[in-house]
């Protein structure tokens, strides 16, 4: 009886030891965030206004729905700053993304972060803002918009050119096999 409580006992530890990395706050990379900035628009434009955080984590969320499982946390240390940001599902799809909190942080808390921050820096610039571009800059990004547009409906014409000579194909069938039928 006894030997079967200490297996048990060991068991829910080692279940508990490997479900722990699941459970704490993971530093992201660059390539992380920008990872996550793809999935998340609140979270892509929060950083498109304000820059690059110091520090951005991922930490387990909720293993139930609506939620996602995860959430961003971004630090701004300047600012003494945490920000949240999570997704929700609406039927079944991640539809809502949101800024879930944003609370101050204590001087004991910038201090743990700037020596995270310090190993694993985000040093990337955020993607600048259209006001901060010079005018040769927008001119180039507006003729390379123009001519993706333009090729974009250059393929859809294409594509209902070819709709249109299917359709007058099946019309001409139809038709000959109207006449064929009227002469028997």
């Amino acid at each position: 009886m006894r030997r079967g409580w200490v297996v048990w006992l060991g068991c829910s530890l080692a279940l508990v030891a490997l479900a722990m990395p699941a459970w704490a706050d993971r530093d992201l990379t660059e390539n992380e965030l920008r990872d996550e900035m793809n999935e998340n628009r609140a979270l892509a434009h929060y950083i498109e206004r304000n820059g690059m955080p110091d520090l951005a984590s991922a930490r387990f969320l909720s293993d139930v729905g609506p939620w996602d499982d995860h959430e961003i946390a971004l630090y701004y240390l300047d600012k003494r700053q945490e920000i949240g940001f999570a997704r929700a599902s609406i039927l079944g799809r991640p539809e809502v993304q949101m800024e879930r909190y944003r609370r101050p942080l204590t001087d004991e808390q910038v201090a743990s972060l700037a020596a995270r921050a310090r190993q694993q820096p985000l040093d990337a610039p955020a993607a600048a803002p259209r006001g901060a571009l010079g005018p040769v800059e927008r001119s180039e990004e507006s003729a390379r918009r123009a001519e993706d547009a333009a090729m974009r409906v250059e393929r859809a014409a294409d594509a209902a050119e070819r709709a249109a000579d299917r359709a007058e194909a099946v019309t001409a069938r139809m038709e000959q096999t109207f006449h064929s039928a009227l002469k028997k």
